[in-house]
This record gives C-alpha cells, structure tokens and sequence, in this order.
C-alpha cells in the first residue's frame, strides 16, 4: 500500500512539475539566451543561407502594422502570437514543393526540424499558460492568418518557382526577424 501511495505522488508531482516552473523554453538565465533564442538564431541563420539574392522586389507587403500592435501586448498574448506566427510558416514551408529552387535539402529538413522543435515548444508553454486570449490578439492572429493564405496563394500563383520561393524566404526571414525582436522586448 505504501509503494501504491509513493507512485502517485511521484506521478502528481511530474504531472504539476511544468506547470510549476513556468516556461522553460523562454526563460533566459543570466548572460545565457532562452532555448527560444537559440533555436530563432539558428532558424534564421539556416533561412539566410538557403537563399540567393533576387533582382526584383517581391509583390507581397509585410504587416508592420500588426506587429506594431503586438508591441503592447502583454508577454503571454506575445507568446501566443508568436507560438500562433510561427505555426504559419511551418505550414508554409510544409508544401515540400522546393524542387524549383537551388535550396540544399538537408538545409531545409534542419531547417523544417528546428522550426518544428520551436512551435511545438511553445504551442507546450502556451497551452499550459491557460491564458485567455483579448479581442484584439484573435484580431491580430486572424489578420495573420491572411497574410500566410495570401503567402500561400502567393506561391500557388508563381507556380512553386524558385523565385517565388526567394519571395517567400525574404518575407519569412522578415517575420522571423521581428518575432525574434518582440520576444526581446518582453
């Protein structure tokens, strides 16, 4: 009966431990950056050297102004909108139809790997947050979701080019950019 009583308080105390510590995945100690950080350096500096430069501009605006707002949010709703961005570009990048383009293939699955470690990391702290999201996030979020459906319709009309994939990676590294600086400005 005593081993009975011993397991399930270890099974509770495992169970509670995450909620307990918080997010580790963005916390930072001090002079060491977050796991988020490593790994947003990492997704960018892999982004950057996938692509080649491009001669024309691309036909796609960048949403400043949402990310404008996401400025004064709080920190969770910050974390949900990141958690909910980044989702969109693994989404993106999911098609697979990279044959047009000159990218190195075992870039871009450590490319796909990270940024699939990073979403699901922070889908786990936002789930466990439980935090309620305000009007103007499911706002933002909603006005996002556009973006990567234009994006993804972007894509489909170049017909999966290598250029229209150069457009694509240029906007995302932009996005990857900026979430990178929201998360610093926490």
């Amino acid at each position: 009966m005593g081993s009975i009583s011993f397991w399930m308080c270890l099974v509770m105390t495992i169970c509670t431990w995450n909620k307990t510590i918080g997010c580790t995945w963005m916390r930072t100690l001090p002079r060491s950056p977050s796991m988020f950080q490593v790994f947003s350096n990492n997704i960018i500096t892999m982004l950057q050297k996938m692509g080649h430069e491009v001669s024309r501009d691309p036909q796609i605006t960048f949403p400043d102004k949402q990310y404008r707002q996401v400025n004064n949010f709080k920190a969770e709703e910050q974390m949900a909108f990141i958690s909910h961005t980044l989702n969109a570009i693994k989404k993106l990048y999911s098609s697979g139809k990279y044959e047009s383009t000159a990218w190195d293939q075992k870039g871009v699955d450590k490319f796909m790997n990270d940024l699939y470690r990073q979403t699901s990391e922070l889908d786990q702290c936002v789930k466990s947050m439980k935090t309620r999201l305000s009007k103007s996030v499911k706002r933002v979020n909603k006005k996002m979701s556009l973006h990567f459906k234009f994006l993804k319709n972007y894509l489909k009309r170049e017909e999966y080019s290598a250029s229209g994939w150069e457009d694509i990676r240029t906007v995302v590294l932009a996005h990857l950019q900026r979430l990178d600086t929201t998360l610093s400005s926490q």
